[in-house]
Protein backbone atom coordinates (compact mmCIF):
# COMPACT_ATOMS: atom_id res chain seq x y z
CA UNK A 1 0.00 0.00 0.00
CA UNK A 2 2.55 2.45 0.73
CA UNK A 3 4.88 1.53 -2.19
CA UNK A 4 1.47 2.52 -4.34
CA UNK A 5 0.74 5.54 -2.56
CA UNK A 6 4.57 6.44 -3.13
CA UNK A 7 4.68 5.71 -6.95
CA UNK A 8 1.53 7.85 -7.06
CA UNK A 9 2.73 10.88 -6.00
CA UNK A 10 6.19 10.42 -7.54
CA UNK A 11 3.93 9.91 -11.00
CA UNK A 12 1.83 13.08 -10.18
CA UNK A 13 5.19 15.30 -8.91
CA UNK A 14 6.52 14.48 -12.31
CA UNK A 15 3.41 15.16 -14.27
CA UNK A 16 2.86 18.32 -12.67
CA UNK A 17 6.78 19.50 -13.03
CA UNK A 18 6.94 20.75 -16.70
CA UNK A 19 3.62 23.16 -16.08
CA UNK A 20 5.92 24.54 -13.01
CA UNK A 21 8.80 24.80 -15.04
CA UNK A 22 7.35 26.80 -17.30
CA UNK A 23 6.39 29.98 -15.50
CA UNK A 24 9.67 32.27 -14.28
CA UNK A 25 10.05 32.92 -10.59
CA UNK A 26 10.04 37.10 -10.37
CA UNK A 27 10.22 39.63 -12.70
CA UNK A 28 13.77 39.95 -13.63
CA UNK A 29 13.91 36.53 -15.73
CA UNK A 30 11.01 37.41 -17.56
CA UNK A 31 12.19 41.41 -18.23
CA UNK A 32 14.99 38.51 -19.54
CA UNK A 33 13.27 36.48 -21.19
CA UNK A 34 11.90 39.37 -24.04
CA UNK A 35 13.42 38.59 -27.50
CA UNK A 36 15.42 35.33 -26.39
CA UNK A 37 14.91 32.00 -28.22
CA UNK A 38 12.73 30.37 -25.80
CA UNK A 39 10.33 33.73 -25.76
CA UNK A 40 9.96 33.47 -29.43
CA UNK A 41 9.59 30.00 -29.71
CA UNK A 42 6.53 30.41 -27.46
CA UNK A 43 5.23 33.37 -29.31
CA UNK A 44 5.06 31.49 -32.16
CA UNK A 45 3.14 29.02 -30.91
CA UNK A 46 0.85 30.93 -28.52
CA UNK A 47 -1.85 31.17 -31.38
CA UNK A 48 -2.67 26.94 -30.65
CA UNK A 49 -2.86 27.97 -27.02
CA UNK A 50 -5.25 25.81 -25.48
CA UNK A 51 -6.33 28.18 -22.64
CA UNK A 52 -4.62 31.54 -21.16
CA UNK A 53 -4.34 34.04 -18.10
CA UNK A 54 -2.56 37.10 -17.89
CA UNK A 55 -0.53 38.26 -14.89
CA UNK A 56 0.30 41.50 -13.87
CA UNK A 57 4.27 42.31 -13.51
CA UNK A 58 3.17 44.64 -10.48
CA UNK A 59 2.32 41.42 -8.68
CA UNK A 60 6.20 40.04 -8.46
CA UNK A 61 7.90 41.36 -5.77
CA UNK A 62 10.65 44.16 -7.03
CA UNK A 63 8.31 44.77 -10.17
CA UNK A 64 8.87 48.71 -9.39
CA UNK A 65 12.71 48.52 -9.42
CA UNK A 66 12.27 47.22 -12.35
CA UNK A 67 10.77 49.66 -14.88
CA UNK A 68 13.88 51.28 -16.33
CA UNK A 69 15.09 47.57 -17.54
CA UNK A 70 12.00 46.87 -18.78
CA UNK A 71 11.33 50.14 -20.69
CA UNK A 72 15.17 49.09 -22.23
CA UNK A 73 13.86 45.46 -23.17
CA UNK A 74 10.95 46.90 -24.81
CA UNK A 75 12.95 49.53 -26.76
CA UNK A 76 15.89 46.93 -27.69
CA UNK A 77 13.50 44.09 -28.80
CA UNK A 78 10.54 45.83 -30.00
CA UNK A 79 10.61 43.93 -33.21
CA UNK A 80 10.37 40.86 -31.09
CA UNK A 81 7.31 42.23 -28.76
CA UNK A 82 5.74 43.45 -32.26
CA UNK A 83 5.98 39.82 -33.74
CA UNK A 84 4.20 38.20 -30.17
CA UNK A 85 1.69 40.80 -30.10
CA UNK A 86 0.51 39.59 -34.04
CA UNK A 87 0.63 36.15 -33.21
CA UNK A 88 -1.95 36.85 -29.71
CA UNK A 89 -3.77 38.80 -32.32
CA UNK A 90 -4.40 35.26 -33.94
CA UNK A 91 -5.42 33.84 -30.78
CA UNK A 92 -9.02 34.07 -29.85
CA UNK A 93 -8.44 32.68 -26.42
CA UNK A 94 -5.44 34.91 -25.61
CA UNK A 95 -7.39 38.00 -26.42
CA UNK A 96 -10.18 37.25 -24.57
CA UNK A 97 -8.14 36.51 -21.04
CA UNK A 98 -6.62 39.57 -22.27
CA UNK A 99 -9.70 41.43 -22.54
CA UNK A 100 -10.88 40.09 -19.74
CA UNK A 101 -7.86 41.38 -17.54
CA UNK A 102 -8.60 44.65 -18.99
CA UNK A 103 -5.40 44.85 -20.78
CA UNK A 104 -4.49 45.85 -24.69
CA UNK A 105 -2.22 43.67 -27.03
CA UNK A 106 0.25 45.66 -26.62
CA UNK A 107 0.70 45.81 -22.75
CA UNK A 108 1.94 42.14 -22.93
CA UNK A 109 5.03 41.68 -22.82
CA UNK A 110 6.18 38.57 -22.12
CA UNK A 111 4.66 35.02 -21.96
CA UNK A 112 5.24 31.54 -21.05
CA UNK A 113 3.48 28.33 -22.26
CA UNK A 114 3.70 25.08 -20.80
CA UNK A 115 3.98 21.69 -23.07
CA UNK A 116 -0.19 21.34 -22.11
CA UNK A 117 -1.08 24.58 -24.30
CA UNK A 118 -1.36 26.92 -21.59
CA UNK A 119 -0.23 30.32 -21.91
CA UNK A 120 0.91 32.42 -19.06
CA UNK A 121 0.82 36.41 -20.51
CA UNK A 122 2.66 38.69 -18.63
CA UNK A 123 1.44 42.51 -19.01
CA UNK A 124 2.92 45.33 -18.16
CA UNK A 125 1.49 47.46 -16.02
CA UNK A 126 3.95 49.44 -14.22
Amino acid sequence: MKSTLATAIALLTLLAAPAALAQPADVNSIIGSIGKSEFLRAASRVDGASSARVVRLSTFMGASRAIDRLARAEAVYGHDLDYLHGNLMLSPIAMQAIRASGFEVNDIVALSLDGEGSAILYADDL
